[in-house]
């Protein structure tokens, strides 16, 4: 049966806001954390934390736990990017990405993990992205996703036996509040973006928040180890406009 709790990282804006709103819609009692003090409305509960201070982020989940008992869904959706050359790299990107895209989500599921095998049920979801087949002037950031995907893949593998399930979720352009502030709706690089989705247009949020909640569900019960591509066909290959250069791929356009 569904309800309960649910812990979702990054909730205060972009995916992660409307995952955590449809989870409310679900029934969940939502849980969340965020460097952002500002989550949206219907929480059971928040920490306002940088996730990438594990000892901060082990005080915070400690502290949701402790106020409303075990676990038994994790969304990890908390993640960034940066555009950068490789050429021009001094790695400092590379680990600031691996403390936030991928140490943030083995804090967590440690967290949750004993509950979920108390119970001998769980689900947890991990939000990827399409960028982690490949993605020029992204390499830190491809590599954290692909590296998240492989966790995923290995997580699942761990914990199967135990009723506990380990799926994730690869969101292509996804029109956030950030996406929209970086990118006005008619300018040259959104539109040569957009008709380079097979699709031929941008997702929304509650899309990505539709996938995750079916992994969520009880339901969902065989299904582990999976990634779900919620990316207008994306990750099929981009369609290339004659005349207007290869398209643009990421979940955030680069910036100037």
């Amino acid at each position: 049966m569904n309800g309960g709790s649910v812990l979702v990282t990054g909730v205060a804006s972009g995916i992660g806001r409307s995952i955590a709103l449809r989870l409310i819609a679900d029934g969940y009692a939502v849980l969340g954390l965020d460097i952002d003090p500002s989550p949206p409305p219907g929480l059971a509960g928040f920490e306002a934390v940088d996730i990438t201070q594990p000892a901060e982020a082990r005080k915070a989940l400690a502290q949701l736990l402790a106020a409303h008992g075990a676990v038994l869904r994790l969304v990890n959706n908390v993640g960034s990017s940066r555009r950068e050359n490789v050429i021009d790299s001094s790695g400092d990107t590379q680990r600031w990405l691996n403390r936030l895209n991928l140490g943030s989500a083995l804090l967590c599921l440690q967290a949750v993990l004993p509950g979920m095998r108390e119970a001998r049920f769980g689900r947890v979801v991990n939000i990827t992205s399409r960028a982690a087949m490949g993605r020029e002037t992204r390499s830190a950031y491809s590599a954290t996703k692909s590296a998240l995907a492989s966790l995923t893949r290995s997580w699942a593998r761990d914990f199967a036996a135990e009723g506990i399930t380990v799926n994730a979720v690869g969101p292509g352009t996804i029109n956030t509040d950030l996406f929209s502030r970086n990118n006005p709706p008619n300018a040259p690089d959104v539109t040569r973006l957009r008709e380079g989705v097979p699709m031929r247009r941008i997702g929304e949020p509650e899309e990505i928040a539709q996938a995750v909640s079916f992994f969520l569900d009880t339901r969902s019960s065989y299904i582990t180890g999976q990634t779900l591509y919620v990316c207008g066909g994306l990750s099929l290959g981009a369609v290339s406009p004659a005349g207007n250069g290869p398209p643009l791929d990421d979940a955030i356009a680069p910036r100037p």
